[in-house]
């Protein structure tokens, strides 16, 4: 008999958390949810199912809370300013142990990263992140096997992007995973985003852009944080 449960997907929000990590897996895996072979099925929570206000203003009301949901197939975990309070978040770490433990494949994006290896769910895995913490990761979480300049790193039951923008190219390569390359083709054609199955290979960023980013943005980031 034809399995006919959705495969259910969870996008956790949180305060602080950075708009387009999770606006831009989101809104790709509901394109698939549209078209996709077996029934799919795509929905944000909040950690209590409040709204939550993101890292550049953003206000969001989630579908509901993540306990909602006690066992999703896949979890997307978005990074951001608010990551430093989920970092510390016993509670919110025990629950991510658990979700991996249950089967759930755990996928994160940016800084999300950093919960995770918090949570052990990346001890001996290769995983990747921003180039801004991947310092910081290696550093923090010698077990981790980091890697640089790659837009994703799929190490099965758990996958982790770059950050910001290569969310959607971690989402167009679970398509793929899920379903298949055509499919996942199809939805970056719809996206109008540049994609292939090997794009996990390139950097996320150049080295030139860095240099710009580390000079004019980030210390303006830092000292708005200060201000906050």
């Amino acid at each position: 008999m034809t399995d006919t449960r959705p495969y259910r997907i969870t996008v956790l929000l949180f305060d602080g958390v950075e708009e387009l990590d999770f606006t831009g897996p989101w809104e790709t895996l509901r394109i698939w949810q549209t078209v996709a072979t077996r029934p799919v099925s795509v929905r944000t929570a909040s950690l209590d199912g409040a709204p939550v206000r993101c890292a550049l203003g953003l206000t969001v009301t989630p579908d509901g809370g993540i306990d909602d949901e006690p066992r999703p197939d896949l979890v997307v975990h978005p990074g951001g300013a608010g990551i430093d309070t989920l970092y510390a978040d016993r509670a919110h770490l025990a629950r991510m142990r658990g979700l991996a433990e249950n089967g759930t494949v755990m996928t994160s994006v940016c800084n999300g990263a950093m919960v995770y290896a918090a949570a052990g769910l990346l001890d001996g895995r290769a995983a990747t992140s921003h180039w801004l913490v991947l310092d910081e990761l290696a550093g923090q979480h010698p077990k981790v096997e980091v890697v640089r300049d790659r837009r994703w790193v799929d190490a099965g039951p758990v996958v982790t992007s770059a950050g910001i923008t290569a969310g959607i190219d971690m989402a167009l390569h679970l398509i793929d995973r899920l379903e298949n390359t055509d499919t996942a083709r199809a939805v970056a054609g719809m996206l109008e985003h540049p994609w292939d199955p090997r794009a996990d290979l390139l950097a996320a960023t150049s080295p030139e852009n860095r240099r710009h980013a580390l000079t004019t943005i980030v210390p303006l980031m830092q000292a708005a944080r200060r201000a906050d």
